[in-house]
């Protein structure tokens, strides 16, 4: 090999790995860049998880709590209680949706609150938002139907009821049109970029309303507006129906008449024309009567006749007691949206302001804006303070000696 030719290998060689360490350095300099952008996100996220704590431990609560009561609900009323009554048929679906909402809703708003700005994916975030507003507008359907149907029940006792296929096949319809009236929801929210300037524009994902032109958040608006217009109905309706139930349940109490049984003597209480009580004596001549007999049986006419008066007593109180505690249920649902509509309206209105807010101020109104998981949890208490079989099944359960 000639001189020149050796030179030119050796020139050649020293290029090579010249370009070779080259590469090598930017590799590494990309590699510490992206290393650096990494920390700096998990620092971030880090940071406003611990911000976000006192609401996570308030939502871990509500889950924990609303497991364990509606898991109670739907064992004492599946398997412990007669299913065949009329007013307790939809307890069991009502508890089944409330505690799917439930682990959806914590799922999504825990996610959120621990990984705020490293959401883990665009799928996901859609999935969870969507069956978020899926199962909350179910419920909020069903109770409409339990209104209607304890309407026929107290108002309409002698025409058209709610037989079981109709009972079931309302579910079905709560559910689908829950399911189609929120799919708009897959297109306007998913995973959306954010950017920290403090630390160095670090760039993370939140799963929120996603950016568009002025004609999809035009979109966005109506469409919550007409979400927003079938949640008012569907309140007024519940409102309405349960106002006319009352007043019904009213009307009865005062038509009812009660019934003392004593030991030797039969009172019953009645009332004259002038709205006057008085106690109508009953007389019997033993001389005139023809036998022991028909003493006896006359004796025992009005023995029956009281006891079913007692008994038809005792079934309305009982239908009148279901009907307003499935108006509490409705009453204590509405108070718990009312929070969460409020703020859905501000912070569509004014994006920026959940971060105009002081801590303080803050979780406050986080705490109001997620308050709608309270009606997924609320209704075990609710049939405890109303229903004493369901009272008395849950301590047989729980209080065993």
């Amino acid at each position: 090999m000639s001189l020149l030719q050796t030179i030119h290998c050796i020139s050649n060689s020293s290029y090579t790995t010249k370009y070779r360490n080259m590469n090598t350095s930017t590799n590494f300099d990309d590699a510490l860049e992206d290393i650096k952008r990494r920390a700096f996100l998990l620092y971030w996220n880090e940071l406003t998880s611990e911000y976000l704590l006192p609401n996570t431990i308030v939502l871990a609560m509500y889950l924990l709590i609303g497991l364990a009561g509606n898991i109670a609900v739907i064992l004492v009323y599946q398997f412990g209680l007669d299913k065949k009554t009329d007013g307790r048929y939809f307890i069991v679906p009502l508890a089944w949706i409330d505690t799917t909402a439930l682990i959806v809703t914590a799922a999504f708003n825990l996610t959120r609150n621990m990984k705020p700005v490293i959401f883990p994916g665009h799928g996901a975030c859609k999935l969870l938002i969507y069956l978020s507003y899926v199962t909350t507008c179910t419920s909020l359907f069903l109770l409409n139907a339990i209104a209607v149907q304890r309407y026929l029940k107290i108002c309409k006792p002698f025409g058209s009821q709610m037989n079981m296929l109709w009972k079931r096949f309302s579910v079905l319809i709560c559910t689908i049109a829950s399911v189609l009236l929120y799919i708009p929801v897959l297109f306007y929210y998913g995973v959306v970029e954010t950017i920290n300037h403090s630390l160095g524009n670090i760039s993370g994902h939140q799963c929120n309303k996603l950016p568009g032109t002025p004609g999809q958040l035009r979109g966005l608006k109506i469409f919550q507006g007409f979400g927003f217009f079938v949640t008012i109905t569907n309140v007024v309706t519940i409102t309405v129906l349960y106002i006319c139930i009352t007043i019904s349940i009213v009307k009865q109490l005062k038509r009812m008449k009660f019934v003392k049984v004593r030991r030797d003597n039969v009172i019953v209480t009645t009332s004259d024309a002038t709205g006057q009580t008085y106690v109508p004596k009953i007389q019997v001549n033993l001389q005139s009567a023809t036998s022991d007999t028909e003493i006896s049986m006359e004796t025992s006419t009005r023995m029956n006749e009281i006891k079913e008066h007692t008994t038809k007593s005792a079934t309305k109180k009982s239908t009148f007691r279901i009907s307003f505690m499935f108006m509490t249920i409705s009453i204590v649902a509405f108070l718990a949206y009312l929070p969460s509509w409020t703020f859905i309206v501000i912070e569509t209105n004014n994006p920026a302001f959940w971060k105009s807010l002081p801590p303080t101020a803050f979780h406050i109104c986080l705490t109001l804006r997620r308050m709608y998981m309270i009606n997924h949890f609320c209704n075990p208490f609710i049939y405890g303070a109303f229903d004493y079989s369901f009272r008395e099944k849950i301590k047989k359960m729980f209080c065993k000696k």
